[in-house]
């Protein structure tokens, strides 16, 4: 081919065809730049589609290392910390008797080891997580929200259980090691110890105000663990939705949905609290969520919104009989009970 465009070019050249070379030359340029730029177009969507197959498959790794964490630590875990806070609660009540801690036994679940078990940072599977991110230039623009939920989720809100972890853990060896050079009965050695370890629990102010402060700082380790769980949650669907639809859910994770701009746009506008004409709300979307003061407002079902920092709100909004967005609650949960606030759509 090459030999045959040369014979052209000479035989041009030899017959005084000058204007008639300096075209064709040129022509052939042009070709060449064409050809250059379609091969250059097909290695680059080569290479596009190779990435968005890289991406995919690490993206389905973070999805299974999602569910393997929702499982153990995180809802292993906040089990265990909604058990320590029941007996908590039940200690500062002071109506606690022998005879409740001698039921309860001398395990680590027990009231006489309120104080005193084995906590330690959680080890989280973010192996798959940290390939992503290694990525990051690669990742295709709609796998980005994506992206932005798993820094929430591994960037943030993991440091920040692990650091309240730590704080917890302190909090245990110092009350270990107080008991240790303190009291006789912490070595459990006699048969008379447990009932001095039951006395002093159940006499000495000071071991009160050691439950209330372990109660602070496990309800501060629920708060967080609450919003991990909501990220993982939101993470693992919007995973679901793009690249796992074909497998089941687990049972596990909780589910969310992700509203269509049409839909998020139902609930945008401004609403005036019905008792007090100066407190107002205004509801803004983005991506999948709403927005109010900063805080992200994700998508439950049911016409209902919550915080993914909080699970203690959420809000519920209402229609009119033709379907259209007039009104909503604001709904605390305080010690299992609801208590709405009313708000009005006014704009």
């Amino acid at each position: 081919m090459i030999k045959f465009f040369r014979k052209i070019r000479q035989d041009l050249l030899s017959t005084g065809k000058t204007s008639k070379y300096l075209k064709y030359a040129i022509g052939e340029i042009i070709l060449v730049v064409i050809g250059i730029l379609i091969a250059l177009q097909i290695n680059n969507r080569s290479e596009k589609k190779t990435n968005r197959e890289h991406v995919e498959s690490i993206l389905k790794n973070v999805y299974y290392n999602l569910e393997s964490d929702m499982a153990n630590p995180i809802n292993r875990w906040m089990e265990f910390c909604e058990y320590k806070d029941s007996l908590n609660t039940l200690v500062l009540t002071k109506d606690l008797t022998y005879q409740d801690y001698e039921l309860s036994g001398q395990g680590s679940r027990s009231l006489s080891r309120i104080l005193t078990y084995e906590i330690e940072p959680f080890q989280f599977a973010n192996q798959a997580y940290e390939r992503l991110m290694a990525n990051i230039e690669i990742i295709p623009d709609e796998y980005i929200p994506i992206v932005e939920i798993l820094q929430d989720v591994y960037g943030k809100e993991v440091p920040v259980v692990n650091e309240v972890t730590l704080e917890a853990k302190s909090f245990v060896d110092e009350i270990e090691d107080k008991y240790q050079t303190t009291y006789d009965w912490y070595s459990n050695t006699d048969s008379s110890h447990f009932r001095q370890k039951v006395d002093y629990m159940l006499n000495n102010a000071k071991h009160l105000n050691d439950v209330r402060r372990h109660q602070y700082i496990i309800e501060h380790l629920m708060g967080h663990m609450n919003t991990l769980k909501a990220n993982v949650s939101i993470a693992y669907s919007k995973i679901h939705n793009e690249l796992m639809f074909n497998e089941p859910f687990s049972e596990t994770v909780e589910q969310f949905y992700f509203p269509t701009e049409d839909e998020l746009n139902r609930y945008e506008g401004t609403y005036k609290n019905i008792n007090d004409s100066t407190n107002i709300l205004e509801f803004l979307s983005k991506d999948y969520y709403l927005t109010i003061n900063g805080f992200k407002l994700v998508y439950i079902g049911d016409n209902k919104f919550a915080p993914s920092t909080s699970a203690s709100r959420y809000v519920k909004f209402f229609e009119d009989k033709n379907g259209i967005i007039n009104a909503l609650n604001l709904v605390r949960i305080i010690k299992n009970d609801t208590v709405p606030f009313h708000y009005t759509k006014i704009e």
